[in-house]
């Protein structure tokens, strides 16, 4: 009886891990998915009319499409940079303020 309530509790746990975080096509990152997820949670003052348009939407969507020798990023480099690397490199830049600490 204990494997089969063991067993149970590993599905439950797997399923809501998948329903968590739904992955809802293999080349979709789920960074894509969880900025959509939260674009739609802005009232509607907040979203861009612009790509509401059907002609607007299908052009994108034709443009992102795989060209020939293009695969999918999996593994975004751009996800390990800190912060604080950004900040550094933006102000020693000139492009924003630099804190004063006392």
């Amino acid at each position: 009886m204990s494997q089969l309530c063991s067993l149970v509790l590993l599905v439950i746990f797997a399923i809501a891990v998948v329903v968590g975080r739904p992955q809802l096509n293999r080349y979709q990152h789920i960074a894509v998915i969880e900025n959509d997820a939260w674009e739609q949670s802005l009232p509607g003052e907040l979203r861009n009319p612009f790509y509401k348009t059907p002609r607007v939407r299908s052009a994108l969507a034709k443009s992102s499409w795989f060209g020939p020798g293009e695969t999918p990023v999996l593994d975004r480099q751009a996800e390990k940079i800190s912060r604080r690397e950004i900040y550094n490199v933006l102000s020693h830049a000139g492009l924003i303020e630099r804190r004063k600490f006392f």
